[in-house]
């Protein structure tokens, strides 16, 4: 149950400014010891962020329509504008429910069942203006935090940030560092340009909140960015990467699973997919100017460490045969052996198409915001690559096709985890691997900005994406026909080792002639 008793406030934040080569200590330190507190909290946390969400949107619509001018803004300072509510949570001592009302601070008690918090919507305004410019209605918006708790679940990467998703599964939300915000807040003006004056396949922030959590003796201080979700159950992705062209510790360990395969890094895109991913010349190369701009953005930040994140949809492979590439020995083959007989006899054939007359607006979480070829702004022929699959047409996939198997898939990409700057404590990092592992260590994770472009660039374009050029045999009636075995015999076999060798020999000069002028600049 929610009351709304105080009014929601309003303020500057006070941001301070950038600084690329501070050691953020406080944060390293900081951080950890806050999410560990909280982390029985996450459920209590997540309803309360919900409810602040609908409540401060609501807030700007209802001053937008109004046109009321506020006592705060000053042109200018719009991306330091912060709404505010307060909430008290009343824990029930399953610590699995809570119920919650807005109350004052005159009515607070040092009661270990209540959980005091400030919830802030940091620059409001911004955000608002930049869903509906990149085709996210606020209405859509709210109806996805409106409706249902939001749920929370295992952050997949290293850095134990808490994550929550909507009940639609076409939202995440992720806790932040304090400069990482903080950069967020700088950069934003620009970042609003990146998305809608250009290509990019940066990743979608749509908003921005700080949860201030009252202690017996200080607070916690929380910050949780929303994201559009690339990867929506709907779309049936078979495998998720992990790539920063990195090799050390970029390798899962032991057998695959069907859970594993949405844990995948470079090493396991280099075991599954040793010739690459052939795509279309046309969204080859403009995939190649937008990642080489997007990439260039973020070195001029001085951020690192980002990762493409790689969604595969598979079209001629089952699940089965996609975990039994990998090889195994010994006791595990034989237990793969004896369930894949066993599989041959259960499974039925299935079909991930849809009915030619499904509507796709039946229900708000059939399809992602992020729509790869949309992001690219590439024309291309989707009658012939999606035929009758209608959440391809929703979701705008890139067509691919395996190299040397000639096996069809759908590829999803966006680039995350754009806010991590290569402070002083990376570069202590850095320094001290050169002088371990000098031989290697351009190899590591974190690694300068400089040397991080380079060494994305190449690995996508080496091992990841290959021009198909003439080699691209998907003219076919039904997407659920193989086309492994059509024309294999007039299809030219085209090594992965030539086109790697092509590659190396145009690409010193390539992309920076053709991207020269062509890249919006963030405003600090």
């Amino acid at each position: 149950m929610a009351m709304n008793i105080n009014e929601i406030s309003e303020g500057l934040y006070n941001v301070d400014f950038w600084d690329k080569l501070d050691i953020h200590l406080g944060s390293y330190v900081k951080s950890p010891l806050q999410l560990r507190y909280i982390s029985s909290k996450t459920s209590v946390i997540g309803r309360a962020l919900r409810h602040a969400i609908v409540d401060l949107l609501d807030n700007v619509l209802r001053n937008s329509r109004q046109h009321i001018e506020n006592d705060t803004t000053v042109i200018g300072t719009e991306h330091r504008v912060y709404h505010s509510r307060r909430y008290s949570l009343r824990i029930k001592n399953d610590e699995t429910e809570s119920s919650m009302i807005n109350t004052s601070r005159e009515n607070d008690d040092d009661n270990d069942d209540e959980l005091h918090v400030q919830i802030n919507s940091l620059a409001p305004n911004v955000f608002y203006q930049l869903r509906e410019d990149i085709g996210i209605s606020n209405d859509d918006f709210r109806r996805s935090f409106s409706e249902h708790h939001l749920k929370d679940f295992t952050n997949p990467g290293k850095s134990g940030s808490l994550m929550y998703k909507t009940f639609d599964d076409l939202f995440l939300l992720k806790t932040l560092r304090d400069y990482e915000a903080r950069l967020l807040m700088q950069i934003l003006s620009g970042y609003h340009l990146q998305l809608t004056k250009r290509p990019t396949i940066f990743n979608r922030y749509v908003g921005l909140y700080c949860i201030n959590i009252d202690m017996a003796v200080s607070s916690i201080e929380l910050y949780v960015v929303i994201m559009a979700n690339a990867f929506t159950p709907s779309l049936k992705i078979n495998e998720i990467f992990d790539l920063k062209g990195s090799k050390i510790k970029r390798k899962l360990t032991g057998n695959l699973s069907t859970e594993k395969l949405h844990k995948l890094k470079d090493m396991d895109f280099m075991d599954l997919y040793p010739a690459g991913i052939r795509i279309p010349t046309n969204i080859y190369e403009k995939l190649k100017v937008v990642i080489a701009n997007d990439v260039k953005v973020l070195k001029k930040l001085n951020i690192t460490d980002f990762s493409l994140i790689i969604g595969i949809k598979h079209l001629d492979m089952s699940d089965t045969q996609l975990v039994e590439r990998r090889p195994t020995t010994g006791v595990a083959a034989l237990l793969r052996m004896s369930t894949s007989l066993a599989l041959i006899h259960m499974q039925k054939p299935t079909s991930t198409l849809l009915p030619l007359d499904a509507n796709l607006n039946q229900s708000p979480f059939t399809v992602s915001y992020l729509k790869p070829l949309a992001m690219l702004d590439v024309r291309t022929d989707t009658n012939l690559y999606y035929n009758n699959d209608s959440v391809a047409f929703a979701s705008l996939p890139i067509p691919g096709i395996i190299n040397r198997s000639n096996q069809r898939v759908y590829i999803y990409l966006v680039f995350v985890d754009m806010l991590q700057t290569f402070d002083n404590f990376k570069l202590l990092d850095q320094t001290f691997r050169r002088l371990t592992d000098h031989t290697r260590h351009l190899e590591y994770s974190v690694i300068e900005p400089d040397e991080y472009e380079k060494r994305i660039n190449q690995f996508l374009f080496q091992h990841v994406f290959v021009d198909a050029e003439d080699d691209f045999p998907w003219s076919i009636k039904e997407v659920s026909k193989p086309v492994a075995n059509i024309n294999t015999e007039s299809i030219e076999n085209k090594t992965f080792n030539q086109r790697k060798e092509d590659y190396t020999r145009i690409r010193p000069h390539s992309i920076e002639r053709e991207n020269s002028n062509s890249i919006v600049e963030f405003r600090l």
